[in-house]
């Protein structure tokens, strides 16, 4: 075999050995994700007048706030007393986040005439990852509110 061709074939096991090293670390490694399951939104007093019209937003992967509920309307009407299932917002794609990464979830009053009032908002990690009901309380402008999720593995 000549020179150049003993140079070709140990510089073919070289890369060879490297691919497989490098594919063998990307799957030592797998990233476990999570689904945030929006269950129920309850209005224990409404920030204005004789309904707060709601909607709720999260901060996606890259920081961005997305509306996740309601699924097809601009908002829901809440008044005092008011429990809403919150369960159209779940086939959202911003729900899903690593184990260890967190999203804000933000409750709005839509305002035809002004900017939107922030009804409060809640921090939710992946490490919450047990399938148990949680219960945030949410307060701002004068509403409260508490939203019941959970945290799955997917």
């Amino acid at each position: 075999m000549s020179r150049n061709g003993i140079r070709f074939a140990a510089a073919g096991l070289l890369a060879l050995g490297s691919l497989t090293g490098f594919a063998g670390a990307a799957q030592a490694e797998p990233v476990d994700h999570v689904r945030i399951e929006l269950l129920e939104l309850t209005c224990h007093r409404q920030s204005e007048g004789d309904h707060d019209e709601a909607y709720i937003k999260i901060t996606d992967a890259n920081g961005n706030q997305v509306k996740v509920w309601p699924g097809s309307a601009k908002y829901q009407t809440m008044g005092t007393g008011y429990l809403r299932p919150l369960g159209d917002a779940n086939g959202n794609d911003a729900l899903v986040l690593g184990k260890q990464q967190a999203r804000t979830l933000t409750l709005w009053d839509s305002d035809s005439t002004s900017s939107d009032d922030k009804l409060g908002a809640t921090l939710v990690t992946g490490s919450e990852a047990n399938g148990e009901v949680q219960y945030r309380s949410l307060e701002g402008s004068g509403g409260v509110y508490t939203i019941a999720y959970r945290v799955i593995d997917i």
